[in-house]
């Protein structure tokens, strides 16, 4: 990652066919579909909202996403997949295959494998949903949407901050994780232990220095708990809120549907 991943982010955002949808019409798409998802038994509707965030996704990049947006979705796979492999043994039932290892075996289940397959439709079919509302919202919109959904002005004053504080504290880590490779603090494993420790504690360090530095210059600028920022363009044409209720109003549908039994 690089030291301008949050303006790539944002000039991602701004240049989205997706920007003018207005905001709180993409928050509720994509809030209902995150809701179905989680509240369904069925592994179906996760491929549903998935195929969804992934159209999504392809057409607020304009097919062509951040490189950090990339490698965030790579390395969330690499975890979910481990996460996922993990149900497949601890899980009760039939099983399917058996692995002999020298000190233990590991038993993979058919429940586990069905709990397995929901858990990583589910996961990856949020990521597409929360990644296309990123590409698609910048971070004003997103405040303006939430301060009219009536939500406490702390509550939209801590998501700008953390949005905002992440990327700075990423470049903080990337900068000391590379002048410590440049000092060979990773020649051996002693020393990538020493050296991950003394990151890590550095990390916070710097991030209370941040923190307070932040505070100092809000206050020097007379704020007093609630981010001024430019209203959302107000020309909005009605199709993409009328596009976003079908789209959530068929998957409701749907989720019914498999309630049902009728699919």
């Amino acid at each position: 990652m690089h030291g301008n991943e949050l303006n790539t982010v944002d000039t991602a955002a701004y240049r989205s066919p997706m920007l003018r949808w207005p905001a709180l019409a993409k928050l509720f798409l994509i809030i209902s579909l995150l809701v179905l998802n989680i509240a369904s038994p069925s592994v179906w509707m996760s491929v549903f909202s998935g195929v969804i965030g992934f159209f999504l996704f392809l057409y607020a990049s304009s097919l062509r996403p951040p490189s950090l947006m990339v490698k965030l979705f790579v390395y969330a796979q690499i975890f979910i997949i481990i996460g996922t492999f993990i149900f497949t043994i601890v899980t009760p039932g039939t099983s399917v295959f058996v692995l002999n290892l020298y000190l233990f075996k590991i038993t993979i289940t058919d429940a586990g494998i069905s709990f397995a397959l929901l858990l990583y439709a589910r996961a990856t079919a949020a990521l597409f949903l929360m990644f296309s509302f990123a590409l698609s919202t910048p971070i004003p919109y997103l405040a303006n949407a939430l301060k009219r959904l009536r939500l406490p002005d702390v509550f939209v004053e801590m998501t700008i901050l953390i949005y905002r504080y992440t990327f700075l504290l990423i470049e903080s880590a990337e900068r000391m994780h590379l002048a410590a490779e440049c000092k060979f603090g990773y020649s051996s494993y002693k020393k990538s232990m020493r050296t991950t420790a003394r990151l890590a504690v550095g990390v916070f360090m710097r991030s209370l220095d941040t923190a307070e530095k932040g505070q100092i210059t809000l206050q020097c600028r007379n704020y007093n708990g609630n981010f001024i920022s430019l209203s959302e363009h107000e020309e909005h044409s009605s199709v993409p809120s009328v596009v976003c209720l079908l789209i959530a109003c068929a998957g409701i549908i749907f989720f019914f549907a498999l309630r049902m039994g009728m699919i």
